[in-house]
């Protein structure tokens, strides 16, 4: 089939779409410091600064610097360029020109090749949209550009890329913006700063950041295994991922605030080549737990894997194919699993685990006269509850009571009150019992189900959290206990067993 006319798309439209491809400021620097580790550099400088009332970012490296051919590519949207899979950390050529108008109009750059010439080159989106076409300047640098060059790049190459009209950057505050970019760069970029690359943010050097604690003597290294996947890539070579399992230190509450270390940390830490390009995400290997806070996978593989991982060309994410996942989940499922059921072990053994509901007790006995509860019971109960309960003996005929472990209750004067206790009743288990002992209301957690472990377990330190939710279950059980009779008894455990249900299937 010929074909005779070109079919152009209209670039102002492109390139304002383009602005929005999922890129947020720090992931677009990020990129763009790709493409400086490609060109070898070992020291990368940014800049983040206002001039006269504007914004201007700055990335300088001394890399190898671009000829006037490379340069002509590097503004040009899927740009031919000559990526190793093994070790390279670009992709698609994108990476330059998306993301810098995804936070930036103008995008200016001056390069130098050893032995070369100081070359310039710039693109305006303003000018583009304007006159409807991809348009931009490509030329020897005149004496301006190559002072701010020299002033910023020692050695006898480099590139400088600048970005002004900022209009789009994530955090405005830009002490704060260069803050959290620092240490979002020191985790995605640790390998390479651990290698020597140096890397400063307005002139402070970034510190590498190791999820893992792998410098900390109390971090065991569970498994640390090559895994040769079962298929075959099209130039017939083998390909193989790496896995290594840590299981963190028990550090405390306040140091694991500090660290960060928590439900929404825990899972796999993904490198494509060394860098960092998915965080904290279970990758559908198992349901985020408290529990699991400890564990943390780093997975690495090389760009030659990227259509299965699902890498996107921002490198910002993973979504594996399904064969993969199965892979994964036969290869290391198991050793996961046993690795969570341990630390449940540990967590169930440790007293610190045990919730303090003292607050929650003292303010219902103190506002008692203001509840609505149920009369007081007295309740003969089964020959024997869980430990640290009542414990129901009959002697001629008589119930007596006796009491293992006692804990004082804290009752109004009139002796009402709560006791707050916990104790397992499996998984599919309702979330709570009530009942009465004389004016003492009893609530009865279910630390197995999802919503004690990742609701009461996870803020057991915040006594405003814990304290909130058991007046919530309290209220629940007073209204329970106090409208319950034989003719609606059934109605309300189905709709304490629907709630617990539901809860269960939210928080799975």
């Amino acid at each position: 089939m010929d074909y005779t006319v070109q079919n152009q798309p209209n670039a102002g439209k492109l390139i304002s779409s383009l602005r929005n491809t999922g890129y947020d400021s720090y992931s677009a620097i990020e990129d763009i410091i790709d493409n400086s580790i490609d060109a070898h550099a070992r020291d990368i400088h940014i800049s983040i600064e206002t001039v006269q009332g504007n914004l201007r970012i700055m990335i300088a490296d001394n890399g190898f610097g671009m000829n006037h051919d490379i340069l002509d590519q590097a503004l040009r949207l899927g740009s031919i360029s000559d990526k190793s899979e093994i070790s390279d950390l670009g992709k698609f050529g994108m990476g330059l020109c998306t993301a810098s108008i995804s936070m930036a109009k103008r995008l200016e750059i001056v390069t130098k090749e050893k032995g070369g010439e100081y070359l310039y080159s710039c693109q305006d989106l303003d000018d583009i949209v304007t006159k409807n076409a991809f348009i931009k300047i490509l030329r020897r640098a005149i004496k301006p550009e190559i002072d701010i060059f020299d002033s910023m790049i020692s050695g006898n190459s480099g590139t400088l890329i600048v970005m002004t009209k900022v209009d789009k950057l994530s955090d405005t505050n830009t002490s704060q913006f260069a803050t959290t970019l620092s240490k979002s760069i020191g985790q995605i970029f640790r390998k390479f700063i651990d290698s020597g690359i140096k890397i400063s943010i307005n002139k402070k050097i970034v510190e590498s950041i190791d999820p893992l604690f792998l410098n900390d003597e109390g971090t065991q290294v569970y498994s640390d295994e090559l895994y040769e996947l079962p298929l075959r890539m099209t130039s017939g070579k083998k390909e193989s991922i790496q896995v290594k399992i840590i299981i963190l230190p028990e550090y405390s509450t306040e140091k694991n605030r500090q660290l960060k270390i928590g439900v929404n940390s825990q899972g796999f830490y993904v490198l494509r080549n060394n860098r960092e390009i998915a965080s904290a995400t279970t990758l559908g290997l198992w349901a985020k737990d408290p529990h699991a806070n400890r564990v943390r996978i780093e997975l690495s593989f090389n760009a030659s894997l990227d259509d299965i991982f699902g890498v996107r060309f921002n490198k910002n994410g993973v979504s594996v194919n399904q064969g993969l996942m199965d892979f994964l989940k036969q290869e290391i499922g198991g050793q996961i699993t046993s690795v969570i059921a341990n630390l449940k072990r540990i967590k169930r053994s440790d007293p610190e685990a045990q919730i303090d509901h003292s607050d929650a007790e003292d303010v219902i006995a103190k506002k008692a006269k203001l509840l609505m509860t149920p009369e007081a019971k007295i309740e003969k109960r089964s020959s024997r509850e869980v430990k640290g309960e009542t414990i129901v003996l009959e002697k001629d005929n008589k119930v007596e009571y006796e009491r293992k472990n006692f804990r004082e209750i804290k009752t109004s004067p009139q002796g009402m009150g709560a006791r707050f206790e916990s104790s397992s009743m499996g998984k599919e288990g309702v979330l709570y019992e009530c009942f009465q002992e004389g004016k003492i209301i009893i609530v009865r957690w279910n630390t197995d189900h999802p919503f004690y472990e990742r609701i009461i377990l996870a803020n057991k330190d915040d006594k405003n959290i814990v304290s909130g939710i058991d007046y919530l279950i309290f209220s629940l059980a007073s209204a329970e206990l106090k409208s319950s009779n034989d003719d609606n008894m059934e109605l309300l455990i189905n709709i304490k067993a629907i709630m617990s249900s539901n809860l269960r299937s939210l928080l799975s």
